[in-house]
């Protein structure tokens, strides 16, 4: 059969499918780049990615967050000791003083955890479940377990003989001196540099300095 049209002028039947047998399709605009779903934001009750070795006793196979959480409860914690015993170290008998540090220290946790629940409901529009809950005061709780080297180190010299002062004095440098181990845990944990390091842990001990000094001003000053 050939192209040429019939008698009446039109092409003969099955010559568009002849010519159009040999053509190539249309180009086919390529589908667009889907955007990446966004990341999803972790439960607060999952933990999340492990964290670098830290020099604290912290429980293996802790979150990157919940290692975070931790780490900056124990520095408040600590200068929270180190406060109550520059400006109570004078006056107070030691067991006071001890009972004085968990009192307080334990009404700051319980607070401070109610308050991120509570805000977590808000930002999450329903109540955080016994889970949540458990996992967040477990993980927080160094806030007052920071005062326990403080609080040992007082006890200890008061029975070896010290006075109140004198043993407030030495629980003071016990909590300087744990302030400088969470600055470089916080510091190995964020895997920082020796220099940024070091720039943490010496703000850390000149925290704890201008404790001691606080100490020495109550003492000195204000008796």
């Amino acid at each position: 059969m050939t192209g040429r049209p019939g008698p009446d002028g039109q092409a003969p039947e099955g010559a568009d499918r002849q010519a159009g047998a040999g053509a190539e399709p249309a180009d086919q605009p390529e589908p667009a780049d889907q955007p990446e779903p966004a990341d999803q934001p972790r439960p607060a009750d999952q933990p999340g990615p492990d964290a670098p070795r830290s020099p604290l006793p912290f429980p293996a196979g802790l979150g990157l967050r919940q290692q975070a959480r931790r780490l900056s409860a124990g520095v408040y914690g600590t200068i929270v000791t180190a406060a109550i015993l520059a400006s109570a170290g004078t006056h107070l008998p030691t067991t006071e003083l001890a009972v004085s540090v968990l009192v307080t220290l334990t009404v700051y946790w319980i607070a401070e955890e109610y308050a991120d629940l509570l805000g977590d409901q808000i930002a999450g529009a329903r109540p955080p479940g016994w889970r949540q809950i458990r996992t967040a005061l477990s993980v927080s709780w160094t806030m007052v377990s920071a005062s326990y080297l403080p609080l040992v180190v007082l006890l200890l010299a008061t029975w070896a003989g010290a006075t109140a002062t004198d043993a407030a004095s030495a629980a003071l440098v016990a909590a300087a001196v744990e302030m400088v181990v969470y600055a470089l845990a916080a510091g190995q944990a964020a895997a920082l540099r020796s220099r940024p390091r070091f720039v943490v842990a010496a703000s850390a001990a000149v925290l704890g300095l201008a404790m001691i000094a606080l100490k020495v001003f109550v003492l000195t000053r204000l008796h």
